[in-house]
């Protein structure tokens, strides 16, 4: 079975900005955790549109994603997975998701963002559709720095495992290790099942 990393992209973002490249260069070091380890190039960027980032995420990796796929989502990429989730046929389960500086909240919201907070998620089917969710936050988020918060809404509303950086801000350095060491973490072991039950 083939195992897939899907990241999508913050906002302005692309394959060839911040932890993206480096962290798909660690992934691909051997022994790899992944099969497949890819960033979509989303349309728009710099005004992402709900729309047109879930059709690309359902072009990319079709409209039933193989069960052995973990999404990677940064800050509206992270939103972008959850809406893409929703849209999964009932039963329909993948590995997991890692959010990295994800959010349901911003303190100073401006136009283009506003229709990601004002349309509402459909949380049964997001967690129904993850065998696993962890969420990468910081306690020096410029956007949500109400980490207290946040932590709980995402523990409340996906019963997800939330791991707080110190000093993290919003995870746009060009290496970011807790990323890396989340995955490995916390999708290290099933991988090497995934890749021995393959055999």
């Amino acid at each position: 079975m083939t195992r897939s990393l899907v990241m999508v992209p913050r906002w302005a973002g692309s394959p060839v900005t911040d932890f993206y490249p480096w962290l798909t260069a660690k992934l691909r070091t051997p022994p790899p955790l992944f099969d497949d380890v890819r960033t979509l190039d989303m349309p728009t960027p710099g005004a992402p549109t709900i729309d047109g980032w879930v059709s690309t995420l359902a072009s990319a990796v079709g409209p039933v994603p193989a069960p052995s796929t973990v999404f990677l989502g940064h800050s509206v990429g992270c939103q972008a997975v959850m809406r893409y989730l929703s849209t999964l046929p009932p039963g329909h389960t993948v590995e997991g998701a890692v959010l990295v500086a994800g959010w349901f909240e911003i303190d100073t919201p401006w136009d283009t963002l506003r229709p990601w907070l004002d349309t509402p998620l459909d949380f049964e089917r997001i967690r129904a559709a993850l065998r696993r969710c962890v969420v990468v936050l910081s306690d020096s988020d410029p956007y949500t720095p109400d980490f207290r918060r946040n932590t709980r809404l995402f523990e409340e509303r996906l019963g997800a495992e939330v791991r707080l950086i110190r000093g993290g801000r919003h995870f746009n350095n060009p290496q970011e290790p807790a990323v890396l060491a989340t995955l490995q973490e916390c999708f290290g072991a099933q991988g090497a099942f995934a890749r021995a039950g393959s055999h």
